[in-house]
């Protein structure tokens, strides 16, 4: 199993999701909470990740 990489657009953090549904065919950004910036960003989903979590 995998995860989706994601990055801040406000400071250019980049994390980890693991979700159990595709995120690149559904959505092209996510509205999530920043631990960096400390409140919820738009965040852009870059890839998915093959036994990296």
């Amino acid at each position: 199993m995998g995860c989706w990489l994601l990055k801040c657009r406000e400071c250019g953090e980049t994390w980890k999701l693991l979700v159990s549904f595709p995120l690149r065919k559904e959505f092209k950004q996510l509205y999530h909470y920043c631990s960096k910036c400390g409140r919820n960003t738009y965040h852009e989903i870059i890839d998915y990740v093959e036994d990296e979590c």
